[in-house]
């Protein structure tokens, strides 16, 4: 009888125990479980080999890897992003959700952009315009980044056309030379090259007219104030006169008459 009162007690012991050692266990799995779903939706910049590559937490408690996606989109918006010649990549930084990816991301896209846009040489447009490209393609952006960008793209619009301009005026030159040279020559087209060059020779100047003109306003400082006031006892500089504009005296005199 004594045996049996002293063992009781003790069964009772072992099964608290047990459950307490099962609440410890749950209850580490669920601390371990929720540490590994955090770090799975967590998002890294992480510098590489002299770029920024995107990178993702794993199903576990410490890890990642670089994101992967079979959609098109999102693997050219978290492709490897490459720093312009002599910037330098900034530190690794994490992200607790997508959106902030996005607009930390962006940051460093519209930053570097404005700066390679506003160079005005064409290399460095054209990497600035690739970034511009790679920030419409991020979807967290916040408002304000929005807004930003939208005043970013515009601005970069006016050195496209500086672009597209420099470009014309080449093509146009060529084309005026060749003109020139058929009508010169006693080809069959040299009448209609002749005609064709008194035509496109107007729209070659205006269009180089136009480009050194606006080359020259870059240089001026952009206060807002229009152009500043001459100093006292410089004379005042003409304004540009564009050449159709001008006509001879003489013409205009024998209209007179």
């Amino acid at each position: 009888m004594a045996d049996d009162t002293t063992r009781t007690p003790r069964r009772g012991g072992g099964a608290r125990a047990a459950v307490a050692w099962l609440a410890i266990v749950g209850l580490l799995a669920l601390v371990l479980w929720l540490v590994s779903e955090r770090n799975a939706r967590t998002w890294y910049l992480v510098p590489d080999e002299g770029r920024l590559v995107v990178m993702r937490g794993i199903l576990a408690p410490i890890g990642r890897q670089t994101f992967k996606t079979a959609d098109p989109s999102l693997a050219q918006a978290y492709e490897p992003i490459v720093a312009p010649p002599g910037k330098p990549l900034p530190a690794e930084r994490a992200f607790e959700e997508r959106s902030q990816l996005d607009q930390g991301i962006y940051d460093l896209l519209s930053g570097w952009a404005r700066e390679e846009i506003a160079s005005g040489e064409a290399a460095r447009l054209e990497r600035g315009l690739g970034y511009l490209s790679r920030a419409e393609r991020l979807a967290g952006l916040s408002p304000t980044q929005r807004e930003d960008l939208s005043a970013l793209r515009a601005e970069s619009g006016y050195y496209e056309a500086r672009r597209l301009l420099d470009r014309a005026v080449g093509e146009l030159r060529d084309a005026a030379e060749k003109l020139r040279h058929t009508g010169a020559s006693r080809s069959a087209r040299a009448n209609e090259a002749r005609a064709l060059l008194h035509d496109v020779e107007p729209a070659l100047d205006a269009a180089s007219v136009a480009l050194r003109n606006a080359g020259s306003a870059q240089r001026v400082p952009q206060n807002g104030q229009g152009p500043q006031p001459a100093q006292p006892g410089t004379p005042a500089q003409p304004a540009p006169v564009a050449p159709e504009a001008a006509a001879p005296q003489g013409e205009a005199g024998g209209e007179r008459r």
